[in-house]
């Protein structure tokens, strides 16, 4: 059945105590089995190449039809801090040493073993049979799970009123792979389409996978000693690879972004007890009312 926000919430309360004892259920080290498939899409992101002109950034923004962000601190218009709900693909500066510095970008992974889908009580958030992480705007009941498990900080939910949040009407958001664009055959992710110089590009992963380990191989015999791949196993393998030249870490990406244990616990089990404790509460109801019924009639009687 598809979940409602409400029935969501009623579930939650019902099967909150009851999931704690069902977690002994699952392994602590359980990660999925799941791997990109030999015709999955991916982008891959050469941060040698990118010369911070932020067209990435404005194409995705126009796409999607999402509003500029005002940086309130500099006055400066569009002018993002972060990835939020209005700005999926950021574009930032990073220090590679004390004299050098170069650009990164950051957006959705499209990871194989997604946190977001393993959460997503109502099905909004999916893998799509291309690899990438799709979204059905229309099922989201605005619970936030997916902002509080993925590993990257994509998700957001966008800014309501209070009223808004508790009704449901607020949506998460979130690169979505560009899937209008493919699915209606015009194109792949706008990013990587309107790139002017090649640090970012789409096409087959396993292409791109290819690509990447040839571009870090020639980086390191030019002396760049720190260039590395990532993405090729992370969270059983991303979908939006990049080059990085540093660990992960120097670039605020998890080392091992598997899918928390306790993402597994809401799939596994308090999604499945929430839905038992819904149906019971129904059968309860139902049982309640014949009750009540036949005392009625009882006292109608005497």
């Amino acid at each position: 059945m598809q979940l409602t926000r409400r029935d969501f919430l009623k579930l939650s309360g019902a099967g909150a105590g009851a999931s704690l004892a069902g977690g002994l259920l699952l392994s602590p080290g359980e990660v999925s089995a799941a791997t990109p498939g030999p015709d999955d899409l991916g982008i891959l992101y050469d941060s040698s190449k990118c010369v911070g002109c932020r067209a990435c950034q404005m194409a995705c923004k126009r796409w999607n039809k999402r509003p500029a962000e005002p940086d309130d601190a500099q006055g400066i218009y569009d002018a993002p801090q972060g990835l939020s709900a209005d700005t999926w693909t950021l574009i930032e500066l990073k220090k590679r040493s004390d004299d050098d510095w170069h650009f990164f970008n950051y957006q959705c992974m499209h990871c194989t073993d997604a946190a977001c889908v393993t959460v997503c009580p109502s099905g909004a958030l999916f893998k799509d049979e291309r690899g990438f992480t799709a979204y059905d705007r229309g099922k989201c009941i605005g619970c936030g799970y997916c902002t509080r498990f993925c590993p990257y900080g994509v998700p957001h939910l966008e800014k309501q009123t209070t009223a808004e949040l508790l009704s449901g009407k607020t949506k998460t958001a979130k690169c979505t792979f560009c899937q209008d664009r493919i699915a209606a055959g015009i194109g792949g992710p706008f990013c990587a389409e309107t790139c002017p110089v090649g640090a970012l590009v789409w096409g087959q992963r396993a292409d791109l996978l290819t690509t990447a380990k040839a571009r870090v191989a020639d980086l390191q015999g030019q002396g760049l000693s720190t260039a590395k791949l990532y993405g090729e196993t992370e969270a059983a393998g991303l979908h939006r690879l990049s080059i990085l030249f540093g660990e992960p870490g120097e670039y605020g990406l998890p080392l091992n972004p598997a899918s928390p244990v306790t993402a597994r616990l809401w799939q596994g089990v308090f999604q499945w007890l929430g839905t038992a404790a819904f149906g019971a509460a129904i059968l309860g109801s139902i049982g309640a009312f014949f009750v009540a019924r036949r005392k009625i009639h009882m006292e109608e009687v005497e």
